[in-house]
């Protein structure tokens, strides 16, 4: 990875010297062994501040909106998921795609610390490197090699594009896709298909409970791209300040029928959520009734692709009228 922390730096460098871009968005590394953080680079020599490990989870692609705001043409690096978000933001008509440079790179997984944490490993801990299928922990008291599957974080490991979907330049070499078919897919809501309604509800109503409403979730979704949410128009008088079981409710279910069929399941939603609410649950089991009504779709593949529920077809299915007989 130093290898690549060096093309990303020298490449980022040569684009703002050039003026082919106004501003780079990255990542920097932080104090600690696992704080690597998006950043926004417009000197050439700050750009030695780029780095590319094993904590660049951050899915950058949502900056790109307010960035062009402010700038001609913005650098970005991203990583597979981070692409299908670009790709995403391409479709809503929220970004200019010939504003952007999008530095592709290959991800193998990135390593989710609480999975180090749980495990002891974090305890005198200096650095965590990366060798092939290897996690190598280098400690006070020497290394120590695991199998990186038993680290990465969940969504990493039914990651599907490993490699950029869309990029100007690839700053890796591409690395070998991963077959995950249909089950393994959508294996996490298999615990939810198997409630009955009743208990379906209570599920959902214990976790929207602990919502606190920071919008974490929102502000890191690329699907999630209003101008302005609904949920801060006062005057729309959807939402009140004061924390109620109904408010969590109404705000997580029009949340996420509104990224319905624009998920890229990034699974930075449940992430970042300080409560620990399985979002990418709740995204996963449209994604995969959607997938059922219309036929397989996956969103920011390709940019010039709407979603299922953003068009219409003759043959759509229809199981919602009388006419449509409640079937496909």
């Amino acid at each position: 990875m130093d290898k690549i922390t060096q093309k990303i730096r020298e490449t980022a460098k040569l684009a703002l010297e050039k003026g082919e871009v106004e501003k780079i968005i990255g990542w920097a590394k932080g104090d600690t062994w696992d704080d690597s953080y998006p950043v926004f680079v417009t000197d050439v020599d700050k750009a030695d501040s780029l780095i590319w490990d094993n904590f660049c989870v951050n899915n950058v692609s949502k900056y790109l909106i307010k960035e062009l705001k402010q700038s001609n043409k913005v650098g970005v690096f991203l990583k597979g998921c981070d692409s299908l978000g670009f790709n995403q933001l391409i479709v809503d008509n929220r970004i200019d795609r010939t504003k952007v440079v999008v530095y592709g790179i290959s991800c193998p997984g990135m390593i989710d610390p609480e999975k180090v944490k749980k495990e002891g490993l974090n305890k005198g801990l200096k650095s965590v490197k990366r060798s092939g299928d290897q996690i190598i922990f280098v400690t006070s008291d020497g290394e120590k090699k695991v199998a990186s599957k038993e680290f990465e974080f969940d969504k990493c490991l039914k990651c599907r594009h490993p490699n950029p979907v869309v990029y100007d330049q690839l700053m890796t070499d591409t690395l070998e896709e991963r077959e995950v078919d249909l089950e393994a897919r959508f294996k996490d809501v298999e615990d939810l298909e198997a409630l009955s309604n009743d208990e379906r509800s209570d599920y959902w109503k214990n976790q929207f409970s602990k919502c606190i409403r920071c919008n974490a979730c929102r502000n890191i979704c690329p699907a999630c791209s209003c101008e302005k949410c609904i949920f801060d128009n006062t005057k729309a008088e959807v939402s009140g300040k004061a924390k109620a079981d109904t408010e969590e409710q109404f705000y997580h279910i029009i949340r996420a029928y509104h990224v319905a069929g624009r998920c890229v399941e990034c699974g930075e939603c449940s992430r970042v959520c300080p409560a620990g609410i399985p979002l990418h649950k709740l995204n996963s089991k449209i994604i995969k009734d959607l997938n059922g009504l219309y036929g397989e779709h996956e969103a920011g593949l390709d940019s010039s692709v709407e979603a299922p529920i953003g068009m219409f077809k003759l043959d759509d299915c229809d199981s919602f009228t009388e006419h449509g007989g409640g079937k496909k």
